[in-house]
């Protein structure tokens, strides 16, 4: 059984091992090459807001307006687990 943590972009139809270096999740989906909407990269905002379809994320930076549960802001959260995000 592997500890891999893996991200997938599931409507771009992207997996990939996680890479520890990025410093959020909006970071490494620009690493793969998505455009994914933000604005303020703080958490303050919501424009990151997607869909978490499935495992768990942590806050490095705490929103301002968490988003409701099944979304997740990218801008300030790194994955927990292997995540699938709508995007």
């Amino acid at each position: 059984m592997s500890d891999e943590i893996t991200v997938t972009f599931s409507k771009a139809g992207i997996e990939a091992p996680w890479d520890p270096e990025c410093e959020s999740l909006l970071d490494f989906a620009e690493e793969q090459g998505l455009t994914p909407p933000f604005s303020c990269r703080g958490g303050i905002c919501n424009t990151c807001r997607q869909t978490l379809v499935s495992g768990e994320i942590t806050y490095f930076e705490e929103p301002l307006d968490p988003p409701e549960e099944g979304f997740l802001l990218m801008c300030c959260s790194r994955p927990v687990t292997s995540v699938v995000i709508a995007i």
